[in-house]
């Protein structure tokens, strides 16, 4: 008699292409289980203002479309949830739900509650202290409504590094942690991208060498510290050219445009806007050297998307990224503008052989820790181990 798959659901705001990070990292993971003996589902709401969603792969695809309400209310959207709680009850077995604050993450969790399910929680960095302060006032509000039981309710969290995982332990929180980093997809290297793809467009990037930030437009990742430290070297480096790209739901570039051109650094610095498809494997492909200058990172995915591509990184202790030391593959320092000055200078100044060779090693450091293989493998031991029991998972935090 066949044995019956674990029939598993993640449940996430939006993957629709231009929110960034979570429409990849968990899109990809519903799909890798599917390669574990999973019946892999996953749940969203389709804001196609924000780009078409990131699907990858055949999973059970649930996502009602956003409706005006939902778009400035954080989701909320009560027919949605009533779907999510019917196919809870009929077809699942385990719901896991990425993020917080929003409706989705809520009603995650009555659909797990309702029908007496497990429920694994990825915070996705919303518990480190530099988010619970940033807007805290709303925060506070929704914690005291729904976060706090959401996060009571967690069978089981799900932290992508240590500090994510220390962060979860000071609030409180006792319940098992499985210790699993997100994912990344491993480009073929021999496939050569020509810069003209970005060149034709902004002109400004042909013949300089590129430093690329792409990630998220927002204040929490230190693009004013980036600017003011790029008006102080840059004319020290004038065959280099800062690309920031990246999508901006708060308004935040505006900001930035206005540092730009109150620094005189209009010829210096390009805003590129949120890349995708062939203009995204471009940036990756031809950067010299990429930067994520962030306060505070539970993992910092575009870290390992640029070492995939052999690009070494400089990057801040706000992010969890001590493997750019331990395996030479770029430089990991304190959140503030004298140290990133310092690295961003000792950076330039090599070779682009020197530099190539960094990369290579952190091209060697993803495929051995960060491939999707190796998550999804991992995050389909833990769920096993929560639903029959067993041997507990090497991955697994116990307090």
């Amino acid at each position: 008699m066949p044995v019956s798959k674990n029939r598993i659901c993640q449940v996430v705001a939006s993957i629709n292409e231009n929110i960034g990070g979570p429409a990849h990292s968990v899109t990809n993971l519903a799909t890798q289980l599917l390669k574990n003996s999973i019946d892999s589902h996953l749940f969203t709401l389709d804001y196609y203002w924000h780009g078409s969603q990131v699907i990858n792969g055949n999973f059970n695809l649930h996502s009602p479309q956003a409706t005006y309400v939902a778009k400035y209310f954080r989701g909320w959207q009560p027919k949605a949830e009533k779907k999510l709680q019917n196919l809870a009850k009929n077809k699942l077995d385990l719901i896991h739900n990425h993020g917080l604050w929003m409706f989705p993450n809520v009603y995650a969790r009555h659909a797990a509650v309702k029908n007496k399910l497990p429920l694994v929680i990825s915070p996705r960095g919303m518990l480190e202290s530099w988010s619970l302060k940033y807007s805290w006032y709303k925060k506070k509000l929704a914690w005291l409504l729904y976060e706090k039981q959401n996060l009571n309710s967690a069978t089981l969290f799900h932290a992508t590094s240590i500090a994510e995982m220390k962060s979860i332990r000071n609030l409180g929180y006792q319940q098992p942690i499985a210790l699993i980093p997100n994912g990344v997809n491993l480009p073929d290297l021999s496939n050569h991208i020509d810069k003209e793809i970005l060149t034709k467009q902004f002109p400004n990037l042909a013949g300089k060498k590129w430093l690329l930030f792409l990630s998220r437009i927002h204040p929490k990742k230190g693009l004013d510290n980036l600017l003011n430290i790029w008006q102080n070297i840059v004319n020290k480096f004038p065959d280099w050219h800062l690309i920031i790209a990246g999508s901006d739901f708060i308004g935040y570039q505006t900001k930035l445009e206005n540092l730009v051109t109150q620094l005189n650094l209009e010829a210096k610095v390009t805003f590129a806007g949120m890349l995708s498809g062939e203009k995204k494997t471009c940036a990756l492909s031809n950067a010299d050297l990429f930067i994520l200058p962030s306060h505070s990172e539970n993992f910092g995915i575009a870290i390992a998307e640029s070492l995939s591509y052999g690009v070494p990184v400089v990057t801040t202790k706000g992010t969890p990224w001590q493997d750019l030391i331990t395996h030479d593959c770029g430089w990991w320092v304190e959140d503030n503008k004298e140290a990133l000055k310092n690295a961003l200078i000792k950076a330039m100044k090599l070779s682009n052989t020197q530099r190539q060779v960094m990369g290579k090693k952190g091209r060697i450091l993803v495929e051995k820790q960060y491939s999707w293989c190796f998550v999804g493998k991992k995050m389909a031991e833990v769920y096993q181990w929560i639903l029959s029991g067993g041997t507990t998972p090497n991955c697994v935090h116990l307090v």
